[in-house]
């Protein structure tokens, strides 16, 4: 992804190519799309959009990584807690919107929608690791790495439900993914605080 440009006619552009990229996935399969397609809906020239994206993959990185974060950030706003992942209200979100996300992840596109998943999940479960009062030395690996842990042991356990067919309710995929992943996490933080 290149460097995010922050004047307005750069935030203008970026949102006229987000903009446009959003419509066409409703429209067609991402394979489908190209980058013609997309400077023909945001109505902007070759040159402008190169100067902001590699391509249309680095389009939709940018639109997914933008998606996930402004989720998360509604999450754990609507779940009132202080939570280093609101697990339970992405289970539930998931639920209520299988057919955008079975769209999402059922073509070419999926691996890139994984990989800003675990991407964006990772910085903002280290940010909130970060903001534990007296955690900041109290794992057992580096901070990042547990954030990474934290967020690729979610989404593992959101892919398994997604291709199961969601056999359990977002309750109990909640309980699962708190009874697995996060009592070893809480141990070693109270351990190392004594």
């Amino acid at each position: 992804m290149k460097q995010e440009k922050q004047d307005r006619r750069s935030q203008r552009t970026r949102h006229l190519v987000m903009s446009a990229m959003t419509e066409l996935l409703q429209e067609k399969r991402y394979e489908d799309i190209t980058v013609r397609d997309i400077l023909d809906r945001a109505n902007i020239g070759s040159s402008t959009f190169y100067a902001h994206y590699f391509d249309k993959e680095d389009v939709q990185v940018s639109l997914l990584k933008q998606m996930f974060e402004q989720l998360l950030q509604q999450l754990l706003l609507r779940s009132g807690k202080q939570e280093i992942i609101p697990s339970l209200e992405l289970f539930q979100h998931v639920q209520q919107n299988v057919p955008q996300l079975q769209a999402l992840v059922h073509n070419r596109s999926g691996e890139a929608f994984w990989k800003v998943a675990e991407r964006t999940m990772s910085q903002m479960i280290e940010q909130s690791l970060k903001s534990i009062p007296g955690s900041k030395h109290s794992y057992p690996a580096p901070t990042p790495l547990v954030a990474h842990y934290l967020a690729a042991t979610f989404l593992t356990l959101l892919k398994w439900w997604l291709t199961a067919d969601m056999p359990y309710s977002p309750e109990e995929m909640d309980e699962f993914f708190q009874e697995l992943a996060l009592p070893g996490r809480w141990t070693t933080i109270e351990h190392k605080s004594k």
